[in-house]
């Protein structure tokens, strides 16, 4: 019998233990994409920090910045909907920027996970989209 409470007790404290990590773990997420939604509105209108190379198209129109890593699983997802938009979409300007040969550059414009896609408009920031993107938001984005 004091076999069975015990055993009772110790799983009534595994699972307050799940339970509290199972809440932290919630709270982290939610805490990260409240976070994350805040800077990109915060980034919204401003200048891009970077308008040499690649980034000098950028200046006039529409354009796009797309970051990812070669490991990333999402990314590999988002890429050929980026190749098929860049061969369609002639008057937006694409830029690939793989984060692990170019980390500086993830650092200045502040970018916090893969895939990140950054539209932009006449050298300025107009969209910040986190996470993976279909084509069609993509695309209606870009109009």
């Amino acid at each position: 019998r004091w076999v069975l409470e015990i055993l009772y007790r110790i799983t009534v404290i595994l699972f307050d233990i799940i339970f509290v990590l199972f809440v932290a773990y919630i709270v982290f997420i939610f805490g990260l994409r409240i976070y994350w939604r805040f800077k990109s509105k915060k980034m919204r209108g401003q200048e891009l920090p970077v308008l040499e190379g690649e980034f000098s198209r950028l200046k006039k129109g529409k354009g796009v910045i797309y970051f990812h890593a070669p490991n990333c699983r999402p990314c590999k997802m988002v890429d050929p909907v980026i190749k098929k938009l860049s061969k369609e979409l002639k008057r937006v300007s694409f830029v690939k920027v793989n984060i692990a040969e170019t980390p500086e550059l993830a650092r200045k414009f502040g970018i916090l996970a893969t895939p990140s896609i950054i539209i932009t408009k006449d050298g300025h920031i107009e969209e910040v989209l986190m996470g993976p993107v279909t084509e069609g938001t993509l695309r209606e984005k870009l109009k």
